[in-house]
């Protein structure tokens, strides 16, 4: 019975009993055919992982670099999109190979405050915080799912530091990508989230 159970592991049933006379004949064939059967698929397993890793180590290192932005925009349930700000946001977002990003983003309509800006009035104070997105920290990247998750150590609003952003990543080409909000600084996943179009920065 434990013939017959290694047998069918190595070949189809039809093939059994060839197998069978074959070993009868050779007893040593059995064991010689179980090893070059295990081994075919530990060969077939290591060259899936290192094929997905590549795969993966390829889509990630696609990331690092400096991207400028090219649009922002909000869109709604009803599939249509508009602007976050207007139709000119200024961003500018990094990832370094290392593991560590920054992202930068203005509402380029910010008036000026025409004073030094720990002296400005609390309004427009507020107009210029309002029109603005930046943080710093670490960003690790699911290639499976297609996200980025920033991890933050420096944010504009303090009640950020400390959290995860995940990011939705689609490239377009080779020098644009698309990130899309998945999950606000709370951890609560967003609907209809912000969609960012960002154009590498060419030397």
């Amino acid at each position: 019975m434990c013939f017959a159970m290694c047998a069918s592991m190595i070949c189809g049933v039809s093939e059994t009993l060839a197998v069978r006379r074959l070993c009868a004949r050779r007893p040593g064939t059995l064991v010689l055919l179980i090893i070059n059967n295990l081994m075919s698929r530990i060969l077939l397993a290591v060259t899936l992982a290192i094929v997905a890793g590549s795969a993966g180590a390829q889509s990630s290192s696609r990331l690092v670099g400096t991207w400028r932005l090219l649009s922002m925009v909000r869109p709604d349930s009803s599939g249509r999109s508009q602007p976050y700000w207007d139709e000119r946001p200024l961003g500018q977002i990094i990832y370094t190979p290392d593991g560590h990003m920054s992202a930068q983003l203005y509402d380029s309509r910010r008036p000026r405050l025409g004073v030094w800006w720990e002296l400005a009035e609390p309004a427009a104070a507020r107009t210029a915080f309002v029109g603005l997105v930046t943080y710093f920290g670490t960003y690790s990247v699911d290639t499976i799912a297609s996200t980025v998750t920033h991890e933050l150590e420096g944010a504009m609003a303090p009640d950020w530091v400390g959290t995860k952003l995940v990011r939705g990543y689609r490239f377009l080409g080779s020098n644009r990508v698309e990130l899309r909000v998945i999950t606000d600084a709370t951890g609560r996943r967003v609907a209809n989230g912000t969609v960012l179009v960002w154009e590498r920065v060419q030397r």
